[in-house]
């Protein structure tokens, strides 16, 4: 008896257990043994022991193999969202390693506020991260690897946003210039339906000949190019047509040529622009000269494709400095 209790002692030496202690953890789970089983006491024991392992296993996921796995869920999604989800993610991960090996269960609502401030400065990059690694605890937590989503208590953070100027007459005129550029020459009518249409930078890129409809006047932006996922169609004004029917090119060809990125960054250098240049401000341009010209914003609205009229006049429109002279000639 005295070999027994030695023995037990030493194997719990180094556990922080006492020999009471698991006495009595040894007692709660043949507390649970039914009355009248025929299995022993130890093997009972051990079984619980196991199942219990097991349980943990199932439960249990790191941050960096959870993203992992969600990432593959998320391959019907646009390549576009697939590529912000994985840099969002893999950002996150460089930027802590330590908390990335972590399981979800692990991770705590403070954590996570840290990890966002640290990997993301701005209040609109916060905002994005915070979104992607909402739907990462939610994927997470439907699959019982944490009992909550921590990212539902961490608030929004406030963007404040700066008036975007559109491009006078003249810097159009520059912009418009430098695409015509022999080595340039491609580029234009991806250049001009960033201007004259309002199209977004990266719907552009996903166009084809085959959605410009010259004789209907319209371009459709289909679903797979759109940012809210929805058709729209948007109507060509006259000087978008002489540029887009000159340049016509074949029905499943891009809009955008080969080394687009490349070339519509030394168009926006050789105007002006190396270093000031303003995102979204060709849309905000294009926005800004239909509204001065045509004074018709449910038009503007349905080929800009927003849900109300609220964010045109709060954010879009801004016809400071644009003459109805100025107007008519852009678009004409």
């Amino acid at each position: 008896m005295d070999n027994e209790f030695i023995s037990a002692n030493a194997l719990l030496k180094s556990t922080g257990i006492t020999l009471l202690d698991a006495a009595r953890l040894v007692k709660n789970i043949l507390d649970t043994l039914p009355q009248g089983s025929n299995i022993a006491p130890i093997l009972f024991c051990s079984k619980i022991i196991e199942t219990g392992k097991r349980y943990i296993r199932s439960k249990e996921m790191r941050l960096a193999e959870g993203f992992s796995l969600y990432l593959q869920t998320k391959r019907c999604l646009r390549p576009d969202s697939i590529r912000d989800i994985r840099y969002l993610g893999n950002r996150l991960i460089k930027s802590s390693p330590k908390l990335a090996e972590c399981n979800f269960s692990e991770v705590s609502v403070s954590d996570c506020e840290t990890w966002l401030s640290e990997t993301f400065s701005t209040p609109s990059q916060f905002n994005k991260a915070r979104t992607m690694l909402h739907g990462l605890f939610e994927f997470a937590f439907r699959r019982e690897w944490c009992d909550r989503n921590p990212i539902k208590l961490i608030e929004k953070r406030k963007v404040v946003e700066k008036e975007i100027v559109p491009l006078t007459y003249a810097q159009a005129e520059s912009l418009l210039k430098s695409a015509k550029v022999q080595k340039n020459s491609n580029c234009l009518p991806a250049v001009g339906l960033l201007l004259f249409a309002g199209i977004r930078p990266r719907e552009v890129r996903h166009l084809k000949w085959k959605d410009i409809d010259l004789e209907e006047n319209f371009i459709t932006v289909r679903s797979q190019c759109s940012k809210t996922g929805g058709v729209r169609h948007v109507e060509i004004v006259p000087t978008l047509k002489r540029i887009l029917t000159k340049h016509k090119g074949e029905d499943e060809s891009a809009i955008c040529p080969p080394n687009w990125r490349r070339k519509w960054k030394d168009i926006r250098e050789s105007s002006g622009f190396k270093g000031t240049w303003v995102q979204d401000v060709l849309r905000h341009t294009y926005a800004s000269y239909f509204a001065k010209r045509f004074r018709d914003l449910p038009r503007l609205q349905l080929n800009m494709g927003h849900r109300d009229l609220s964010l045109l006049r709060s954010r879009y429109v801004n016809m400071r400095g644009i003459t109805a002279i100025g107007a008519k000639a852009f678009f004409n």
